[in-house]
């Protein structure tokens, strides 16, 4: 993620066709979530997360080593594919092998060590194209640099398969669906469709305006202070550490708030920072704005999912984070599509006022839906309870 983009640049594409190659990599995940889901409900957590993930890998090996610009397409769209099985599996996964007192604090530290993990390949990343620049004799930001660093992050992702493999999954009720036969009429399996709806506009929304400038920061980083990839992973790692610190602490004032309104809160705090990141010419300001900017938000996103998948059912949930995946997918598809298009024209500035203002649709809606009228503990109130569904 941190140098990709840069890689398709130095192979001679533009920000068009990474804005195209970003969207259709989210589309591929939009249009398989739902059946994701599905697949999941039926062969379980563990065996989806372990196909999701090699067929991740070997996709990302496309994308390491072949150079058109419609294999590099292809691969990505593969990725999205066995990405969205991945992606769909984990949180019903988490919630079903976890008790309600551990489940908020469970999401955090699952995004926080993901958090600790990008820092260890950010920064390092950041100096490996310079290191197979030296043993290949090319430039450090040449297409067979980078090309060399795209195999070695394929080659993690194989790996990632190792711990995958070894997890002893606990006890899984039969689930109604496994014992009805096949149906993909998903939607009659949604006890409550009125709060998935209220769920995923949210989700949507800040996606989109997320999708407007986020597949770009490190080309906007590069393009506005002109900064080397070393730099630029120093940038990227830190933040990483700083959020996984701030996850862990989204746990503890989740019990103290609730975990909509501590998401609230926190994703509020955040949206001040896209104003210094777009519109102040300082580096040293626009990366501390991007660091509490980038932990606030993603505090939050823990929080959101622990609380969805405790308003559905056992058998809901995998196709609740399908459809959770598929409005976060609708957004962040759309979204660089529509930049990659616009950026030549208008520049990074009004693509971050995009981006506030999707950002603050969204807050309204998560105020409206779940905020207004919670208990201080962050449960409904007798009004709003028969919105919820109890597993």
């Amino acid at each position: 993620m941190l140098l990709f983009n840069l890689y398709l640049i130095s192979m001679g594409f533009d920000a068009a066709f990474i804005g195209l190659n970003s969207a259709l990599v989210s589309g591929a995940r939009l249009v398989c979530a739902i059946p994701a889901g599905y697949v999941a409900d039926r062969i379980g957590r563990k065996r989806a997360m372990v196909v999701g993930l090699a067929g991740t890998a070997v996709a990302r090996f496309g994308l390491a080593v072949l150079t058109q610009g419609w294999l590099i397409l292809t691969s990505n769209v593969l990725a999205g594919v066995f990405g969205a099985l991945f992606i769909t599996s984990v949180a019903p996964f988490l919630t079903e092998n976890s008790t309600d007192e551990q489940r908020a604090m469970l999401f955090t530290v699952d995004s926080s060590l993901m958090n600790l993990a990008s820092f260890v390949a950010a920064t390092g990343g950041g100096y490996l194209p310079g290191v197979f620049a030296a043993l290949l004799r090319v430039g450090p930001e040449s297409a067979e640099a980078y090309r060399a660093v795209m195999v070695i992050a394929a080659g993690t992702t194989a790996l990632a398969l190792l711990p995958v493999v070894m997890i002893r999954e606990g006890h899984r009720p039969v689930s109604r669906l496994r014992a009805s036969g096949v149906s993909w009429r998903f939607w009659r399996r949604i006890s409550n469709p009125a709060m998935l709806v209220k769920l995923v506009l949210p989700r949507t929304l800040v996606a989109f305006g997320a999708g407007l400038v986020f597949p770009f920061l490190n080309l906007f980083f590069k393009d506005r202070f002109g900064i080397s990839d070393a730099t630029l992973g120093w940038i990227f790692g830190i933040n990483n550490v700083l959020a996984a610190a701030v996850m862990l602490w989204g746990g503890t004032v989740a019990e103290r708030l609730g975990k909509m309104r501590a998401m609230f809160y926190a994703r509020s705090l955040s949206v001040p920072g896209l104003l210094v990141i777009g519109f102040v010419p300082s580096l040293p300001a626009v990366v501390v704005a991007h660091w509490a900017r980038s932990g606030l938000m993603r505090l939050g996103d823990p929080l959101y999912m622990a609380y969805a998948m405790e308003q559905l059912s056992a058998d809901e949930r995998a196709t609740g984070s399908s459809l959770l995946s598929t409005g976060w997918n609708v957004g962040w598809s759309l979204g660089p599509y529509v930049s990659g298009l616009l950026l030549p024209q208008t520049g990074w500035g009004p693509l971050f006022l995009g981006t506030i203002v999707f950002y603050t649709i969204s807050l309204a809606c998560v105020y409206l839906f779940f905020v207004r009228g919670q208990t201080d503990d962050g449960g409904p109130t007798t009004v709003d309870r028969g919105l919820t569904t109890v597993d």
